[in-house]
């Protein structure tokens, strides 16, 4: 049986997602050898299509073997950003850095570097390895704390005052939770919801395409925070969603019974592996 298929017209990469991926490209075109500092997108196709064009990943030694090379290494630094530390080594260094920081998030460390120089207690609502996360820790001279939800709460210091942000890719319903819980427990606190403007969006967008198809396969990454987030989203409103990377992933069993298929994608969920899903799903008999 064949299925009717639908993309999401709103899915796809985020503005930083795509900017980064954009300097990739324009660094490998000048003949360069390039360095991505982690995976450059939480999505293996993707990363194999990158590394096609030359790039390759590596972690924080490539800063200290960059010393010995006879040639400046080129070393670009993904979306979710990087400590000071990074830069000033890259400096000490024989290294050209490529910022491919999101926008979002450097505004997130920003804001977190002033507070934490005017004396306040900087609280980040988010993952405590998260690279993002790591990365505006570093903007604090290392002392912010990370909640991962309300239950961490207890854990802050009651006499100064707090400076809340959130790790861009959370979800809404997470970091109002914490707020409440400080409320609760009257902690002094000024807030900053800086939730990336497209991943709310996109949370507030996907319930509806998630109700209008009887599955819903959800491409991203799985080591993806907006995917896991996303997939969640659309979980609650429709159980036969389904969170993929690959079309080997898909089980015939799931569309038993099914007319209408849904698909979409995280910010890190580039658009032609999205199209090439559906249109695998689209071609195939059921």
């Amino acid at each position: 049986m064949k299925l009717k298929v639908t993309i999401d017209e709103n899915a796809g990469p985020c503005g930083g997602v795509k900017r980064v991926i954009r300097l990739a490209e324009a660094s490998l075109a000048d003949g360069v050898s390039t360095v991505s500092l982690g995976d450059v997108i939480h999505n293996q196709d993707e990363v194999n299509r990158l590394q096609g064009l030359g790039l390759t990943s590596g972690d924080h030694r490539v800063l200290e073997e960059a010393a010995g090379s006879p040639s400046k290494q080129r070393v670009l630094i993904r979306a979710h950003g990087e400590p000071p530390d990074t830069f000033k080594k890259a400096e000490e260094q024989n290294v050209e850095l490529i910022d491919g920081t999101c926008p979002v998030v450097t505004r997130s460390q920003n804001a977190a570097r002033l507070h934490w120089q005017a004396g306040e207690q900087v609280v980040i609502v988010g993952k405590p390895k998260h690279a993002e996360v790591i990365g505006i820790i570093g903007h604090c001279g290392g002392e912010a704390l990370v909640v991962t939800g309300p239950e961490d709460v207890a854990g802050l210091d009651r006499r100064r005052r707090s400076y809340v942000l959130a790790q861009t890719t959370i979800s809404a319903e997470l970091y109002e939770s914490v707020l409440r819980e400080m409320d609760r427990r009257r902690i002094p606190y000024e807030t900053n919801n800086t939730i990336c403007r497209f991943v709310t969006d996109r949370n507030d967008d996907l319930p509806a395409f998630a109700r209008l198809h009887d599955v819903i396969l959800f491409v991203g990454g799985h080591h993806s925070s907006n995917t896991k987030v996303m997939h969640q989203v659309c979980k609650a409103v429709n159980p036969h969603s389904y969170h993929i990377d690959a079309v080997t992933e898909i089980d015939p069993q799931w569309f038993r019974g099914a007319h209408t298929v849904g698909v979409s994608g995280s910010a890190s969920t580039p658009e032609w592996l999205i199209a090439d899903i559906a249109a695998y799903v689209a071609g195939r008999d059921w």
